[in-house]
């Protein structure tokens, strides 16, 4: 990874640590250590948030790279991502899916896709 790819996630990173802090009101920061304990880039109560910023999406990859991360850390995965010159969107787990317990709740195919409005409402709910 490239010095100013390392430099656009950090900013992505603390922008959404911002958004978090002005809409939730949680006093979050970034993970300075998760390269190095393999843990998601943002704790946010019980959600291990991965942030991506990137000019194409990548969203499989990222979401098994999200679901890993939190596994390891028996939290909740959620990927809030944005592509160039568009705004933020934020994918979580289904409910309905992810309380089941089973293997398959992983799947980028029970997940939902929020803009941040509704990312606030799921976190307030």
């Amino acid at each position: 990874m490239s010095a100013m790819q390392r430099t656009k996630g950090a900013t992505a990173e603390r922008e959404f640590c911002r958004l978090i802090r002005e809409n939730l009101g949680d006093d979050v920061s970034r993970n300075l250590d998760q390269t190095r304990e393999g843990g998601g880039d943002i704790v946010l109560r019980n959600m291990l948030i991965e942030v991506k910023h990137h000019k194409t999406p990548s969203i499989g990859q990222w979401w098994r790279q999200c679901v890993e991360s939190a596994k390891r850390k028996g939290a909740l995965p959620v990927l809030a991502y944005k592509i160039n010159r568009k705004g933020w969107r934020v994918i979580v787990p289904m409910a309905e899916a992810w309380d089941t317990g089973h293997e398959w709740r992983e799947s980028l195919e029970y997940t939902q896709e929020l803009y941040l409005p509704g990312f606030w409402l799921y976190c307030r709910g």
